[in-house]
């Protein structure tokens, strides 16, 4: 079966912006395809990949903190 194929020229700078317009299911959604792009699983442990999916749904629940909170903490201990 022949497969049908279409280049698109679209300049980095719309990839962008248009990124920037998806919700954010939507950039998870991207996250994910592109990570399986970048990301062989066939480099990755099954126990990897299941530390990779723990992290995923930490940070979906909020249960992270931002760098600039985590150095304003390493500040508060060192005085």
């Amino acid at each position: 079966m022949s497969e049908n194929t279409v280049k698109v020229n679209i300049s980095f700078q719309s990839l962008l912006e248009t990124v920037s317009s998806l919700k954010v299911v939507e950039k998870h959604q991207l996250l994910e395809y592109l990570e399986a792009e970048l990301f062989s699983d066939d480099e990755d442990t099954e126990a990897e990949m299941s530390e990779i999916e723990a992290a995923r749904q930490e940070y979906r629940a909020g249960e992270y903190i931002t760098f600039a909170r985590y150095v304003a903490q390493r500040e508060n201990r060192s005085t």
